[in-house]
């Protein structure tokens, strides 16, 4: 970024542009240990009901040294060091478990239920560099899940539905935040929230050739209690949790001979609007969105030779895979945007 507007980039423009005028580097040696003692149990109460569950205890210690972030000229030149040599280490013990049922249905299908603890160690911020600030230890991720769900098949098990509800409690949830103001990026925590939701999936295969299969899930998910660059976000929607979504795909055998085999696969997935970060600011909701793509494909008998032509997003839909608010501190919001329409011809051999 030409700073000063002489026509050439150079050192003095990223001491005076600093820190966006300017390349920016960090470099960390990160050591992790994690021991644990765990236990399985399974145990059938009678010819239908099973009991399972365990027991887990984790031992987990880490050590980041050496960590530095320094802005460079175009030249690589060292202009400034944003975070100076610096050392973080953590070291927690965890218990955690789980029980369970399954009934097994004279049909065959399956109901179960189970209630499990699950951890997730403390973490470093890799993502460090403007700011000392953004140095920092997550506490550990913990979640305590109540699960039910349903497994079984239909019609001479032609069709398989699967399905389960859910509810998860979380403490001390992980994630980062980017400052609309500094663009500092701290790894911060989540102390208590909720996620709640079920799940389906569907395959029906009516004949040899023909088979749909299919999948939705709803979704709802609410922060109970946190705070997040000043602002109380509670009650806000955690972040990348759209409240619907579903798939659906075709695997339809159209010719087949002692010689090749022609099939066609389209396939839909479509998902609810959603937020990329927690405070759920209005403009960088991602509104709801369908993909339609598929592939058609061309096979030996042998299975040795194939060809097949591809597409993704074929409606060319425009959407957003991620975005961060910058826009206090340099006026503009930093986006990803997911792959336009494409297309391919793939071919294969196998040897």
């Amino acid at each position: 970024m030409d700073v000063n507007g002489d026509g050439f980039i150079n050192a003095q423009d990223c001491a005076d542009g600093l820190p966006l005028a300017c390349k920016v580097k960090n470099q960390f040696t990160q050591i992790k240990k994690s021991f644990a003692l765990y236990s399985d149990l399974k145990y059938k109460l009678t010819d239908a009901l099973t009991v399972r569950g365990g027991l887990r205890y984790t031992h987990d210690t880490g050590v980041q040294s050496g960590f530095r972030s320094d802005a460079l000229g175009v030249d690589n030149s060292l202009v400034a060091t944003l975070i100076p040599p610096s050392a973080l280490r953590y070291k927690n013990n965890n218990v955690s478990g789980k029980i369970g049922f399954d009934y097994k249905l004279a049909s065959g299908d399956l109901l179960y239920a189970s209630f499990s603890k699950g951890y997730r160690a403390p973490s470093f911020n890799a993502q460090a560099f403007f700011d000392p600030s953004e140095l920092s230890v997550a506490k550990a991720e913990k979640v305590t899940s109540y699960e039910v769900g349903a497994k079984t098949q239909f019609w001479d098990r032609r069709v398989t539905l699967n399905m389960a509800a859910f509810y998860y409690d979380y403490r001390n949830q992980q994630f980062i935040n980017v400052d609309p103001t500094t663009a500092a990026q701290t790894l911060l925590n989540i102390p208590k929230s909720r996620i709640y939701g079920a799940e389906a999936e569907l395959t029906v295969r009516p004949t040899d050739t023909f088979t749909f299969h299919g999948g939705m899930g709803v979704l709802s998910t609410k922060i109970i209690r946190g705070d997040v660059s000043g602002t109380d976000v509670s009650g806000r929607r955690l972040s990348n949790a759209p409240s619907l979504t579903f798939n659906a795909g075709v695997d339809f055998t159209v010719f087949k001979n002692d010689a090749v085999t022609l099939s066609i696969h389209p396939d839909l997935s479509y998902q609810s609007s959603q937020f990329f970060e927690v405070i759920n600011v209005p403009r960088l909701r991602q509104s709801s969105y369908a993909l339609v793509g598929g592939h058609v494909d061309l096979e030996t008998a042998d299975g040795r030779y194939s060809l097949s032509v591809w597409a993704k997003n074929l409606g060319n839909k425009f959407y957003f895979t991620s975005r961060v608010d910058l826009l206090a501190g340099f006026g503009f919001d930093y986006n990803h945007i997911g792959n336009p329409r494409t297309f391919g011809v793939t071919l294969g051999a196998k040897f």
